[in-house]
């Protein structure tokens, strides 16, 4: 790919990301407590009991949970405040998980801090550090099956993120035009190759003023898993004496997609050369948004990619698309449908059969495996993406032994559907349910024999106790049948506190 127009594309304005939560408007430093525990029928727990948790679930066996949360939140915004023009605040997260029952490993450690952060607010930007519960990508972030470049289904690792955390409208366009941007570093430690790094940023932009019905959304994220040392390493044409390169001019190539200056030196060998800096993964967002008086519906698609083919858009359609509804209708039924969430993904193209060095595209994409990075896109051994390009480890036994080869990820082509939905009773619990269905067809390097599908789905159920609601029960089934998972069914059931 040439390198303009890699730079047109990652620097180009774009249009919103749902990237991280917005913040909650109070000074008041709010706690939670909540304590519960899991039973299965089999070693390994559902898929929709633990994807898209941050690795706060445990992957295998009946466990028990302890689990304290803890936050502080900027001032709210009145209007009185807002005239006087409250620049500064501070704020800071903190949520802490202690598992038991499964033998804890590196990989699903006893105690985890899915939050650990500290933010500070000066006018439209946010500077944070440490660990936070993220997602990357423009759609719902509450009954999504997992966005496809950055999903919140692995434990978070520090970052230092610089951005804007809502829309920033620019000022000639009266609201017309508004954007939103966003620079980190992060820090994958302790994982299997050590002293890696993250680079990250994202660019999105929205057309429509705020009070119009139909907003417009575009914008892509970019992500790049680069330096690092491991034995695995030494001797082999990837890297130097088993260390990949962390110098300031090779980080700016990773950063802005060129290829390095050299085709080999003493900091890297002639696979970065010709194959560019890093593990680079992202997507490319689009939506559009009606909102109603009391609904409210959502379009989007992100179109992954995994290198320059994808940028260029020759994996067609791969990605998630998803429709989104809201129910904000002011009568109380008995039942009421609050969300429902519809999506499809797709990852079987990726740029064709045919891997040619060659080629201006080269095809074969093998989403989320990285020759130098042998753990692909993940982080302690969860995808750090789609939670649906599972790690094979997650697989049947005899499917995993059928299958070895295609590195950590031999099933990354897959065709799933997708339903989420949200309801709740006038006087009872709010109900979620999650049900998928996908098709498997493994790798262009090694398909399946057969197409194995995999269904899979939870039913779960807040209950509010007394009048003020803070204490909460929560239930929650889960199932997996299929051909790709180990069959199984759990329970969990947890009691919160809240202050």
């Amino acid at each position: 790919m040439q390198t303009g127009y890699f730079l047109a594309v990652l620097l180009g304005l774009s249009i919103p990301s749902t990237w991280a939560q917005s913040a909650q408007d109070s000074t008041t430093i709010r706690y939670s407590v909540e304590v519960g525990g899991g039973i299965t029928s089999a070693p390994q727990n559902p898929f929709w009991l633990r994807s898209n948790q941050y690795n706060s679930i445990p992957i295998r066996g009946s466990f028990g949970t302890l689990r304290f949360g803890a936050q502080r939140d900027y001032k709210r915004q009145t209007d009185s405040t807002a005239r006087r023009k409250r620049r500064f605040d501070w704020g800071f997260g903190l949520y802490a998980v202690g598992n038991a029952g499964p033998q804890p490993t590196s990989e699903n450690p006893a105690i985890l801090l899915p939050d650990a952060f500290v933010k500070l607010r000066f006018g439209q930007f946010e500077l944070f550090g440490g660990n936070r519960r993220e997602v990357a990508g423009l759609g719902d972030t509450l009954l999504t099956s997992g966005f496809v470049a950055w999903s919140g289904n692995a434990q978070p690792f520090p970052k230092i993120q610089l951005h804007t955390p809502n829309f920033v409208p620019i000022g000639f366009t009266k609201k017309l035009l508004a954007f939103r941007v966003g620079y980190a570093h992060g820090w994958l430690v302790n994982t299997y190759i050590q002293g890696s790094y993250l680079h990250q940023k994202y660019l999105y932009g929205r057309l429509g003023k705020p009070h119009w019905r139909f907003q417009f959304y575009a914008g892509l994220n970019h992500q790049v898993q680069w330096g690092g040392h491991a034995d695995y390493l030494i001797g082999t044409p990837l890297a130097v004496n088993g260390s990949l390169s962390t110098s300031f001019q090779d980080y700016l190539s990773l950063v802005t997609g060129r290829y390095p200056d050299a085709l080999q030196n003493d900091r890297f060998t002639e696979f970065d050369g010709t194959n560019r800096l890093g593990n680079h993964v992202g997507s490319y967002d689009v939506a559009i948004e009606w909102k109603g008086k009391t609904y409210n519906w959502l379009l989007y698609h992100q179109h992954m990619y995994d290198d320059a083919s994808g940028l260029a858009l020759k994996n067609l359609p791969d990605g998630l698309t998803g429709l989104r509804f809201l129910n904000h209708s002011p009568t109380k039924p008995t039942f009421r449908f609050q969300r429902l969430v519809l999506e499809w993904l797709t990852t079987t193209d990726q740029s064709g059969p045919v891997f040619d060095p060659y080629a201006r595209w080269q095809g074969a994409d093998n989403y989320f495996n990285h020759s130098q990075y042998i753990q692909g896109w993940s982080y302690k051994g969860r995808t750090l993406g789609t939670p649906f390009i599972l790690p094979r480890t997650d697989f049947k036994p005899e499917v995993n032994n059928a299958y070895t080869g295609n590195g950590y990820y031999p099933n990354n082509r897959v065709v799933m559907w997708y339903m989420g939905a949200m309801g709740t009773f006038r006087q009872g619990p709010l109900l979620t349910a999650r049900v998928s269905y996908s098709r498997n067809f493994g790798s262009y390097k090694q398909p399946f024999l057969d197409v194995l599908h995999q269904f899979s789905t939870s039913l779960g159920a807040q209950w509010p106790l007394g009048k003020r609601s803070r204490t909460v029960l929560t239930t929650l089934l889960a199932l997996d049948r299929g051909e790709l998972l180990p069959d199984s069914f759990a329970s969990y059931i947890s009691l919160k506190k809240f202050w």
